[in-house]
């Protein structure tokens, strides 16, 4: 049935229903008989009935014979009496509502109860009965006194009320049901039920015919109870229900129906919706109505709610500052990780980076969202220029949370700031996890390249052109510079240090070559470690580490994929089973982990901690001294880099990069001398091209400082 004629029999049945055309278009109204003839047509036939029954004709009509005077239909008011009699006023009135509905130009009696105005006890018991929801009780009583008395008729308003009462059950099953088409029936075929004294009716078929694509009708619907029902809890009702089932626009035309404010309520979600979406869609803008509204809302109130709205909507308009603002007082009102979340970004849009990773460790277990945010501001942290002094404990706790995701960007980030502060081997490796990580990510290609061509691995820096010379324009230019004097290449630096700050977080892995391992040996374990790894752990899985064994065998298998914070819990859980051998082998392995993670002086107390053989303490001792050397050498410590090597070389042989570094410091100190005879010794024993460079650059120099 369509719903124009629904709407019909509301008009019919309610009070003065205001239209059946177009939304906010009055009509003519036909009398409730031709209604229920132009409701009883077929599909065809209602669209060819509407005109006739519901507009005006255009031209007037030719005179018609005069009809004799209708005698006025005869109204039952015995419930309206026996409710009165009741003193039961809120059915009282909801029947007087529903016999003004039906008879418009019917005045209520002025005594309602009077003696006498009730006189029939046995229909008075019935509608007892009916009041008290007995819709059987009362059948069964009609019943059994039409049998008794066959010239009795139940009143006619009696059998309607029943009628439209075990409809209305009807509708309510089927709404619950999801229904929605038999809803709509029921309620076609009853119109005595959509009426003012029934607005949850009205608010059932109104949602049946949005779940079945007919909003306009949903629409009238919502419009026949705000022109008509003056309950203000169903009104503000009625509107909350068309908020949650109508477009925008139909709830703003249905907001010219406002009576005194009463949906000031509906104007702020609206404004919130608006607000909502505008902080998604930076491009959206909403009105200074709206803003003034949610910020006077915000101001006012004790919650968090509007506030973390407002801050996300300043977040994605570019007003950082004013979106601090409003996440610190979320904070304040305990708005949890949503405005932690909000903060943390704001904070470092203002560049308040260490707060915002303080701030943000607080919430790192509190969803994706607040993980996302603080390993973001940490790469924001840590790529500054000049890199910042931070704690220990803060690298730590970032490392962590960078290993615990395999986030490739921190892990670059890690680089970077390793790199900036003059620590090449940790940049190295933080470089190399991160490609690990992501293969693709060019700018850690880059500051691998950067990193060995810093300590001259020549032929580390040439694996990475291999991958990266052909995709990566500035990368394949490294083999291009020209070689630098030591003033020149410390003015590089600053230069450098620029390029770092463009890098995004997220990188890709190459593999050092053996020569670097063996000089580097943090990259990876020693032999008997990746002999282990390797045999005993499927590629990407590490195992559950449930005994002191199997925490020993994680740990070095987590240091193999590179995740050294991971890999140092479980060898901490090792050194706890209580077996010497393991604790030893674990012991060792945190060194590892921790020389892994940048942590030399962390990594020289847990090896002072193992009790390990001599071999192995040797080769712990040569890779710890290997660390300090190079983080000396980088800091330009040339002599104290010399002596650590020395000391190191009674634990381990030099390797040939190692010779190279040696030959570097003498060439920094000015000792070409002995520069020279390093760079000789190892061109004589291998050919190397990095050893003539360095016999090139002390021609270079000597022969300079001759004129």
């Amino acid at each position: 049935m369509h719903v124009k004629y629904v709407l019909l029999a509301m008009a019919a049945s309610g009070a003065a229903f205001y239209s059946v055309g177009r939304y906010g278009h009055d009509v003519d109204l036909a009398p409730p008989a031709a209604i229920r003839q132009a409701m009883a047509l077929g599909d065809t036939q209602q669209t060819q009935a509407l005109p006739q029954i519901a507009q005006a004709p255009t031209n007037p009509p030719a005179q018609a014979p005069a009809q004799p005077t209708q005698k006025p239909p005869a109204i039952d008011e015995s419930a309206l009496r026996y409710f009165a009699s009741q003193g039961d006023r809120r059915r009282m009135d909801a029947e007087l509502a529903r016999l003004r509905a039906l008879y418009p130009e019917w005045q209520p009696p002025a005594d309602l109860t009077s003696p006498g105005s009730v006189g029939d006890p046995e229909l008075e018991r019935m509608w007892k009965l009916f009041s008290e929801g007995k819709i059987g009780e009362v059948r069964a009583a009609i019943a059994k006194r039409s049998t008794s008395d066959p010239n009795w008729r139940a009143p006619a308003d009696l059998v309607a009320q029943l009628d439209a009462a075990e409809a209305g059950q009807r509708l309510v099953n089927a709404s619950d049901a999801r229904q929605w088409e038999q809803v709509i029936r029921i309620g076609t075929e009853t119109p005595a039920l959509l009426t003012c004294a029934n607005v949850d009716a009205l608010w059932r078929v109104a949602e049946a015919f949005v779940q079945t694509g007919k909003q306009e009708r949903a629409r009238d619907a919502y419009a026949y109870v705000l022109t008509n029902c003056n309950t203000p809890g169903e009104r503000v009702g009625t509107m909350q229900k068309a908020l949650a089932t109508l477009p925008e626009a139909m709830v703003e035309a249905l907001l010219a129906q406002e009576r005194e404010s009463e949906f000031s309520s509906i104007r702020d979600e609206l404004a919130r919706r608006r607000i909502g979406r505008a902080a998604e869609d930076a491009k959206l803008t909403v009105s200074a109505d709206d803003l003034r509204r949610i910020e006077t809302l915000a101001n006012a109130a004790a919650t968090p709610d509007d506030a973390i709205l407002l801050g996300f909507y300043s977040l994605h308009q570019n007003m950082s500052a004013k979106a601090e603002t409003w996440f610190r007082t979320a904070l304040s009102r305990n708005g949890g990780a949503k405005a932690a979340e909000g903060a943390v970004l704001a904070f470092g849009l203002n560049k308040k980076y260490a707060e915002a990773e303080a701030l943000g460790a607080q919430w790192l277990e509190a969803g994706a969202a607040n993980r996302k945010a603080y390993l973001d501001v940490a790469a924001s942290l840590l790529t500054q220029e000049p890199p910042p002094k931070l704690e220990r404990a803060v690298v730590e706790r970032i490392a962590k949370a960078v290993d615990t995701d395999r986030y490739a960007p921190g892990a670059a980030s890690l680089g970077w700031y390793a790199y900036n502060s003059g620590q090449t081997a940790p940049a190295e490796r933080w470089f190399d996890t991160a490609l690990s990580w992501d293969r693709s990510y060019e700018p850690a290609a880059y500051g691998l390249a950067l990193s060995r061509q810093r300590v001259r691995d020549r032929a580390g820096l040439r694996q990475v052109m291999t991958e990266w010379g052909k995709r990566s324009e500035r990368t394949a230019a490294l083999l291009d510079r020209p070689r630098l004097e030591p003033a020149e290449r410390a003015a590089t630096r600053p230069a450098i240090r620029q390029q770092a700050e463009l890098v995004e977080p997220a990188p890709a892995r190459t593999v050092h070559t053996e020569s670097a391992r063996q000089s580097a040996r943090i990259e990876g374990e020693p032999q008997p470690v990746e002999r282990r790894s390797a045999t005993s752990r499927p590629a990407g899985g590490c195992g559950s580490g449930t005994t002191g064994a199997a925490a020993l065998q994680q740990g070095w298998c987590l240091l193999n994929l590179k995740r050294p914070a991971a890999a140092v819990e479980a060898f901490e859980a090792a050194m706890r089973s209580g077996n010497a051998k393991v604790t030893a082998d674990a012991a060792a392995g945190k060194a590892y982990a921790k020389m892994q993670q940048g942590l030399t002086s962390e990594a020289s107390a847990a090896a002072a901690q193992a009790n390990v053989s001599p071999a192995r303490r040797a080769e712990l001792s040569a890779v710890l001294l290997g660390e300090r050397f190079y983080a000396q050498y980088d800091a330009r410590d040339f002599a104290g880099a010399l002596v650590t090597l020395s000391e190191r070389s009674r634990h381990a042989p030099e390797t040939t990069d190692l010779m190279l570094m040696r030959g570097w410091s003498y060439f920094n100190l000015g000792r070409y001398d002995d520069a020279s005879k390093v760079f000789t010794a190892i061109y004589r024993a291998n050919g190397s091209a990095q050893a003539m460079s360095g016999l090139t650059a002390i021609r270079d120099i000597t022969q300079r400082n001759r004129y």
